[in-house]
This record gives C-alpha cells, sequence and structure tokens, in this order.
C-alpha cells in the first residue's frame, strides 16, 4: 500500500465510528513508511489525531510512538492554556457588555473536539463587532496584551484586512489574539455574510453559555479562509468541516448555504472544502448541494485534478499554489485577476519578500503589470532548469541508475 493510499484509509478512520478504529495494525506494513507519513502529517497538520489510532499498534516502532505520545499530551496541555486564557478573555469581554464569539479551533474544543481537543492551533481567534474595535483594544490592554501589526500600517489592518493581532508573554507562555470583525475582508466595499451575527447559537462551555457561529457559517469561515492563505490544500481545515457536517447533519441548513453562496459569489470556495469532506474523509451529502452548487463542469475537473495532485505532494511551493488556487476559489474569474491588479502593496510585498514600505518595494508595486509576469517568467525558468538538470544527472553507478530507471 503506498504512503498515499494509507494516509488516505486512516483520514476516513478519523470520522468513522469507534468500532473501525480496533485494528490499526492493517494501515502499517512495515516501519519504514513512517518519514513520509511524518512529511505528510506534519504538511496537514492532523498528525496527533492519529494518537489514539495508532498507540497500540505494533507496527511503529517505540521511538515513534513515544514521538506522539509527548506531542499529544504537550497539545492537550497547550489547547487547556489556550482555552482558560480564552475564558480570561471572554470574561472581560462579558463584564464590558461587549459580544464575542470563538472562532475556528478556539469554538471548536467545546464543540467537535470535545472530547480529543488535539487541534493544533497557533493562536486565539475570536470575533467581535467592528464598533466595538476601540473598546477591545481598551481591555485586551489591561490583560496585559499589546497590539502587534507586524511591521505594517494599522490603516492596512482596518481597511485591507478583517483582523487585528494582540500578542502577551506570560509566565505560562505567550499568547497570540486574533480579533476579527468579518469572515473575510471586504470585497467591493462590503463585508460577506453579515448576517451570521443572528444565527450564533448558544454552546454549553464548562457551565458556561457561549455563544459560537451556526454550523453553516462554521463551515463558510473555513472555506473562506482557505481563500486568504497559502495552504488550501492542508486537510486541518476539511476536516474541522467534516466533523461539524457529520454532527450537525441532521440539522444542516443546506439551503441557507446554498442561498447565501449564490449571494455573495461563494460557490467556488464552498464546492472546494466540500468535495475535500467527500474524497478524503468519507462525508456524503444529499445530492440536491451538488447539483445546487453552479460549478461549470470544467471547474469541476480541475478542481478534482488539482486535489488529486497537490493534496499529498508535500510541496513548497507555495506562491505558485496560492495563484493556482486563487483562480479555483472565486466563482468569477474576473475577481482574482482585479484582486492581484489591486493588491495592497502590504500583500505583494509578503508575496514577494520585499520589505513592505521600501523605495524599491514601492517603484517595484507602482510598474506591478510589468513586474508580475516578469517574476513570474523567471520562477518558470527556474523550475525548468531545475527538471532539466534532474533529468541530464548522471549516475555515478550503473546498478543504481538501472535499479532507479526499473
Amino acid at each position: 500500500m503506498t504512503e498515499e493510499a494509507l494516509f488516505s484509509r486512516l483520514l476516513k478512520q478519523l470520522v468513522s465510528t469507534k468500532e473501525t478504529l480496533s485494528r490499526p495494525n492493517l494501515f502499517f506494513k512495515h516501519n519504514g513508511d513512517w518519514p513520509e507519513f511524518r512529511k505528510v502529517f506534519n504538511y496537514h497538520e492532523l498528525i496527533l489525531f492519529f494518537y489514539p489510532l495508532l498507540r497500540d499498534s505494533d507496527a511503529l516502532q517505540q521511538e515513534i510512538k513515544e514521538f506522539l505520545r509527548k506531542n499529544y499530551y504537550l497539545t492537550l496541555k497547550r489547547s487547556e492554556q489556550l482555552w482558560q486564557e480564552f475564558l480570561r478573555i471572554f470574561k472581560a469581554f462579558q463584564e464590558a457588555g461587549i459580544l464575542l464569539l470563538p472562532m475556528k479551533g478556539m469554538s471548536f474544543l467545546k464543540d467537535i473536539y470535545r472530547e480529543n481537543p488535539v487541534r493544533q492551533m497557533a493562536d486565539i481567534d475570536i470575533l467581535l463587532r467592528e464598533e466595538d474595535l476601540l473598546k477591545a483594544e481598551k481591555i485586551f490592554a489591561v490583560l496585559g496584551y499589546q497590539k502587534e501589526l507586524l511591521g505594517l500600517k494599522e490603516e492596512y489592518w482596518r481597511n485591507k484586512q478583517c483582523h487585528i493581532t494582540f500578542y502577551k508573554k506570560t509566565e505560562r507562555g505567550s499568547f497570540i489574539v486574533e480579533a476579527h470583525w468579518s469572515l473575510d475582508f471586504k470585497r467591493k466595499d462590503c463585508y460577506v455574510l453579515p448576517e451570521f451575527w443572528e444565527r450564533t447559537r448558544e454552546l454549553d462551555c464548562d457551565g458556561l453559555k457561549i455563544r459560537v457561529l451556526s454550523p453553516e457559517d462554521a463551515v463558510f469561515s473555513l472555506a473562506l479562509h482557505n481563500r486568504r492563505f497559502g495552504k488550501p490544500f492542508c486537510l486541518k481545515n476539511a476536516y474541522d468541516a467534516a466533523l461539524l457536517l457529520k454532527k450537525y447533519a441532521s440539522e444542516f441548513d443546506w439551503d441557507y448555504c446554498l442561498e447565501k453562496s449564490r449571494q455573495y459569489n461563494l460557490y467556488s470556495a464552498l464546492y472546494f472544502i466540500l468535495y475535500q469532506v467527500k474524497i478524503f474523509f468519507g462525508v456524503n451529502f444529499p445530492e440536491s448541494v451538488w447539483q445546487g452548487l453552479a460549478i461549470r463542469p470544467w471547474k469541476k475537473f480541475v478542481v478534482k485534478c488539482a486535489l488529486n495532485k497537490y493534496t499529498f505532494s508535500n510541496t513548497k511551493d507555495i506562491q505558485n499554489l496560492y495563484l493556482i488556487t486563487h483562480f479555483l476559489l472565486y466563482d468569477s474569474v474576473w475577481e482574482p485577476f482585479d484582486y492581484i491588479l489591486h493588491i495592497p502593496q502590504e500583500q505583494f510585498a509578503k508575496f514577494y519578500k520585499l520589505k513592505p514600505y521600501s523605495k524599491k518595494t514601492s517603484l517595484a508595486y507602482k510598474s506591478r503589470w510589468f513586474y508580475i509576469p516578469l517574476r513570474l517568467a523567471f520562477s518558470l525558468g527556474e523550475q525548468s532548469l531545475s527538471r532539466l538538470s534532474l533529468t541530464n544527472y548522471s549516475y555515478p553507478c550503473k546498478d543504481i541508475e538501472k535499479s532507479s530507471i526499473g
């Protein structure tokens, strides 16, 4: 069994019933598989969810089990630290009369991951209303946080993004909080899905009633996250979506999802993550959902090809993948072009690893109609030379050469 086939089978086990997890030895033929599995697991940020499945396997070396065990319990500890810090923030906002929602991983800890809270998280994501942001800054200051703009102007974060970051360091460790006021930055001067505020629900969290996104809006938040960041082939968000869709299957409002996908041009973003959920985690949806997603056949074909090619490739070519998926995750062909042509200078600098406000960057940004095609041509040329050098490589030993070909 190839690493890809094995990983695919393991992924489906993560959302299966507990009875199907009783024979982990069937999945590993020899310990030599582990180095490749570890690369793939790390990319998809799912490695720790496999520990309960694999800890009793006789097919794994003790050092591998120890690696999994150590990181599993370290992540459990870190998850609890993050949750306790979130509760501290939540209570401070509650006392000030400001509505605050945990977002993404933070809300999932006490929902879909309640029994196994080892979802890897770098920060605490929260949602608040934009008009409450100034009050929120004062609360964070009282709690010991500092605003972290990462060397960029605050105007950029307020007008071109949809979150502000706060940071503090304590004896218990460092904490990063991303305070969001929308699920995505503005498109044509409008935020998408502002109605999510009216659709929140209460979740019982350690005796506290905490409002969280509806399952439908939580899935939308994951789909939109894929559009904003450079790892859409990472399956962590798809796993979140798979567990949400499984837990709330009987009450999930597909009509709402299809209606809002049409209203805000989210068909492609939703289709991408739902297709990941279907093929990698084995979660099925009503046929009416696939029919209701107005995706053209050519795009469905391209999405399928891209997922087959890049999901397990462990590629490091983040820039090209970002460009590829930028065209897959928008309904309009023109919209990604429009965004690239009018990209904020800060995003332009980040993409090309330039200093955000230097004279060189400013000049490149002003001439981006020429700079972008030139950099793309240079990148393609480098890739061609790299492939050519590999093709023409002369093996020093004929036996090695024959075994490699055969």
